[in-house]
């Protein structure tokens, strides 16, 4: 019987942005990628998330550059990534999105701001839209590239806490399918991630909310305690923008 071969992913031919890198699971793929030898960019609109970000990929001597992004602004959007599309020998060749809010936890949709609803959609619809145009352009002229979006659940398996982080994920899946087919013939691969409920600021600030409107100290208890590790996401990011994830399609779940 033949030994076990132990797949070894190597990534230093793999370009990567990442948004959302300064916490949660962003963080966590920006450290596991550089394990692998992944160029990464490192972008977000936490200074200090990017700072401590920053300290350990050098402390790992990883080859990184780290920006300050607003995924809501398309102007500065198409500004920085130029700036890195530069930065790297070669260009992105891969997007990792991770940049998004929930607010909203438990508030019936009769009671739901309008400014909540649109800060919402802004930063995790058009704030996809945004990123994504200005990789995809780039990544078409080289008729190569990998873009992992980020849904959800909420919105695409089944009802969420919140209606407009519902809505943008559904959102998001919708454009992700929309893209599977429209750049498929550009050489580019392209997936959208709908992680379970994985600890990050993000994730905690819903549980907060929701027992803030419910009151709920039971149900706030149950689900912190069942919150996944993002360093099982990273794990997967990892996989999937990797060559050996070539014949992969469509959507991934996790925990």
């Amino acid at each position: 019987m033949g030994k076990l071969q132990i797949m070894k992913l190597d990534l230093s031919q793999k370009n990567v942005l990442i948004t959302g890198a300064a916490t949660g699971m962003g963080r966590s793929s920006a450290l596991e990628l550089a394990q692998h030898g992944a160029n990464i960019s490192i972008v977000d609109i936490n200074q200090d998330g990017l700072n401590e970000v920053s300290e350990k990929l050098k402390s790992m001597n990883a080859n990184f550059t780290s920006d300050l992004m607003d995924v809501t602004s398309i102007n500065e959007v198409e500004d920085k990534i130029e700036k890195i599309e530069q930065w790297f020998e070669g260009g992105i060749n891969c997007l990792i999105h991770f940049a998004g809010v929930l607010e909203g936890s438990v508030v019936d949709i009769d009671e739901l701001t309008p400014e909540t609803w649109n800060r919402i959609i802004n930063i995790n619809l058009n704030g996809t839209y945004n990123v994504t145009r200005a990789v995809a352009k780039h990544m078409k002229k080289r008729n190569s590239g990998v873009i992992l979006l980020t849904s959800s659940g909420a919105g695409v398996e089944g009802p969420g806490s919140s209606a407009p982080y519902s809505s943008s994920k559904g959102g998001t899946h919708g454009l992700t399918l929309h893209l599977q087919q429209y750049l498929a013939n550009k050489g580019i691969r392209i997936h959208d991630i709908l992680p379970g409920s994985i600890r990050s600021p993000l994730k905690e600030g819903q549980l907060n909310e929701a027992f803030k409107n419910t009151g709920d100290k039971e149900a706030f208890d149950d689900q912190n305690n069942d919150l996944g590790d993002p360093e099982g996401v990273a794990k997967i990011v990892s996989f999937i923008i990797s060559d050996e994830a070539d014949y992969l399609r469509g959507s991934i779940r996790t925990r």
